[in-house]
């Protein structure tokens, strides 16, 4: 009988885990509660940015006109250098030997000289001689000339300056008088000019168009020119037409002394390039013979 019993107890007991399990399973196979979807926001709608107007543009130089180059810029510098400054240094040179009658006609004659050139000329044909000579003028972008103030300023600034620096030496040492206004205006004065060569040096030295202060201000261009038929006259125009003859003698000259440097130049390089080749072909032949 005690072999019986402990079978029927066995029997009792392997039910009770396997309901266990079946409550563990089930349990386990609960479906997963459903995530709630949070309600999106609306989007907003993205603000619409109001165009700004278009800049107005500066006006470009039209493509019927070519920069002038830097000869031509040279040979205008250097005609009107020696044209207003040529008998200004002859007088200085005499004034310091002599102070007769001959001194003051040459300052004088150098003072109407630089007015003429610098002044009249350009007022009148919108050029001065340096730019007859370098056939050069100086337009706007539309091909129209710049207002006359522009010629004054831009043809006046070398001879300012050379003001400027006479102030400055001469005024100098006044400064440290007493109630001297008089030296303090001619100082200050004559640093501006100086101030305003040096600037437009600078604004020409950096800009891609070759713009001065000046140019920049009154939006001029210096251009090669050579007027058409139409525009062609008689009389000292056609006389200071005439005189771009010489300048274009002057850059012939100066184009062809380049060429003949440019090619020297490039004989000289490729000699040298054929010695060097030959100088590392006998130091090979002499390692390969030494390797033998």
């Amino acid at each position: 009988m005690g072999l019986l019993d402990k079978a029927a107890a066995s029997d009792n007991e392997d039910p009770k885990p396997k309901a266990k399990a079946k409550r563990k399973a089930a349990t386990k196979a609960k479906p997963a509660k459903a995530v709630k979807a949070k309600p999106t926001k609306a989007e907003r709608p993205a603000k619409v940015k109001k165009a700004r107007a278009p800049r107005a543009r500066p006006m470009e130089l039209s493509d019927e006109y070519e920069l002038a180059s830097k000869m031509n810029r040279r040979i205008s510098s250097l005609v009107n250098f020696i044209i207003n400054f040529g008998v200004l240094f002859a007088a200085l040179f005499i004034a310091s030997a002599d102070t007769g009658v001959i001194t003051t006609i040459l300052f004088a004659t150098s003072g109407a000289i630089i007015i003429l050139n610098a002044i009249f000329i350009p007022m009148r044909f919108s050029r001065n001689l340096g730019q007859f000579v370098s056939r050069t003028k100086y337009v706007r972008g539309d091909g129209t000339n710049p207002l006359f103030l522009h010629g004054i300023m831009a043809n006046t600034a070398g001879l300012l300056a050379l003001i400027g620096l006479i102030f400055v030496a001469t005024q100098f040492q006044k400064l440290s008088e007493a109630d001297n206004t008089g030296a303090i205006i001619f100082f200050s004065l004559g640093t501006i000019f100086i101030i305003m060569w040096f600037v437009d040096r600078y604004l020409r030295s950096g800009s891609a168009m070759g713009q001065g202060l000046y140019d920049l201000a009154f939006r001029a261009y210096l251009v090669k020119y050579v007027p058409t038929e139409e525009e062609k006259a008689t009389g000292i125009w056609s006389r200071l037409e005439n005189m771009g003859n010489f300048g274009d003698q002057l850059i012939k000259r100066q184009e062809d002394r380049k060429a003949k440097r440019d090619i020297k130049k490039a004989e000289s390089e490729a000699a040298a390039e054929l010695e060097a080749a030959a100088e590392q072909e006998a130091a090979e032949d002499e390692a390969a013979s030494d390797d033998d």
